[in-house]
């Protein structure tokens, strides 16, 4: 008999337009799914708002991007996630986060519409600070793949991704070039990024290099590449997630990463990764890549169980009665914020439209 019970409710997954091919935010769906149905709307830089398709649903999930409060208010009352990312927070005209005031503002607009917060980085904490939001910490993991333990050679394949944020001069000093078999490159810059000179590159007899001459990595060919090298080089300084490290981590390969969030959050071991910035003088010790698979290998096993247990808190959160925090004294902030953001928009300089 047919049970009204078992009718999914309807969740509007708002969603970056760029991830529609990056496929970025389906682990979410997936969970989410697990009680809602789904109904994605992509989204992308200057256009308008959907708030009047989002207003008939009760459940609202916004992944990497959240809309300015003088329109998020619109939706007071329904129930709302966001999962936002660390190397997100400044763009798309959202909020200015290193400014102390306006973010404290930002974070106090989001409580006062009772948002819940997924972070899946410790700077999401830091931002976030004292003000009162019903909030998640996250580290997400891939099951354990077969992993590349077969390296019997003593000198090493690397496979570097230049999106533009990362220079190869900037990590391959770090290495005693004598120790390398092969690079594999393949550039594919983020907006407004340059690719590496890889002149040098080309040029180096020393050490075999692969130009993969892809428009674009599927993520089939990327986990190819990646399970046939040792080391994987980070390509952004700054992550909200990294699924390309966390691919990585899945197969047992070594991390190459700037010592920011979140690849400072994942490569917490010496065997697991190194990270580096601009005062780093030291070099990788090869043993510790090498002889450390198995090492890995354990270390991606217990990482994916922990995601395991705490991936089970999203839903009955999201569920929870959203808190919503009423202060007359965030009405004056919230009006010169209005204010400022009218203002903006009027100027044209507000990056949303």
């Amino acid at each position: 008999m047919y049970n009204n019970s078992d009718v999914k409710k309807k969740l509007a997954y708002v969603d970056f337009w760029t991830h529609k091919d990056t496929k970025s935010g389906d682990f979410l769906r997936e969970i989410l799914s697990e009680e809602f149905e789904i109904n994605d709307f992509w989204w992308k830089p200057r256009e308008k708002f959907p708030l009047k398709e989002l207003k008939k649903y009760d459940y609202i999930f916004f992944f990497h991007i959240i809309f300015p409060y003088q329109h998020m208010k619109h939706l007071y009352g329904k129930n709302i996630m966001w999962a936002p990312m660390y190397d997100n927070l400044d763009k798309y005209g959202v909020v200015n986060f290193t400014n102390s005031i306006i973010r404290k503002i930002f974070w106090r607009q989001m409580s006062s519409l009772g948002i819940k917060i997924l972070k899946f980085s410790n700077k999401i904490d830091e931002s976030i600070g004292t003000i009162k939001l019903d909030t998640l910490s996250l580290r997400y993991y891939l099951k354990p793949a077969s992993l590349n333990l077969n390296n019997n050679s003593n000198k090493l394949k690397i496979f570097f991704w230049d999106r533009g944020g990362i220079k190869f001069k900037e990590w391959i000093k770090f290495f005693d070039e004598k120790d390398i078999d092969e690079i594999t490159y393949f550039s594919k810059p983020d907006y407004s990024r340059k690719e590496s000179d890889i002149e040098n590159l080309i040029m180096n007899k020393r050490f075999k290099v692969n130009i993969l001459k892809d428009n674009f990595l599927t993520k089939e060919k990327f986990i190819q590449t990646i399970s046939q090298n040792d080391v994987f080089v980070c390509p952004r300084k700054k992550e909200g997630i990294g699924m390309t490290i966390v691919e990585a981590i899945s197969r047992g390969v070594f991390i190459i990463g700037y010592n920011d969030s979140t690849m400072n959050e994942y490569i917490n071991q010496s065997n697991i990764g190194f990270l580096f910035d601009e005062t780093t003088d030291q070099k990788i010790n090869i043993d510790s890549i090498l002889g450390h698979y198995e090492a890995r290998k354990l270390n991606a096993e217990k990482k994916y169980n922990n995601w395991l247990n705490t991936k089970k808190d999203i839903l009955p959160l999201f569920k929870k009665k959203p808190n919503i925090s009423k202060k007359i004294t965030d009405r004056i902030l919230f009006i010169i914020n209005d204010i400022n953001y009218l203002l903006k928009k009027i100027l044209k300089i507000n990056s949303f439209y």
